[in-house]
C-alpha cells in the first residue's frame, strides 16, 4: 500500500488560507472529510483537493 499523505488541521488551514478553528469547523461539519486517530484529526490530500474543486467558482474567462 502506498503511504498516503495525511494533513493536520494547521496544514489544511494554511493551504486554504483560513484559520485553524475554521478548518476544524469544516471537518466537524463534514464539509471536508476527516479521519480521526484517537484525539488527532487528519485529512487525506485527495479529499482536500476534491473539496477545493467542488467549491471552485467560475467568473468568466477560461477558469473552468
Amino acid at each position: 500500500m502506498e503511504k498516503e499523505k495525511l494533513l493536520t488541521a494547521v496544514e489544511v488551514s494554511q493551504l486554504l488560507g483560513i484559520s485553524r478553528s475554521k478548518a476544524y469547523l469544516l471537518m466537524r461539519q463534514r464539509e471536508i472529510p476527516a479521519i480521526t486517530l484517537g484525539k488527532n484529526v487528519r485529512v487525506k490530500i485527495e479529499d482536500l483537493e476534491e473539496y477545493i474543486q467542488s467549491h471552485r467558482d467560475c467568473y468568466g474567462g477560461k477558469n473552468v
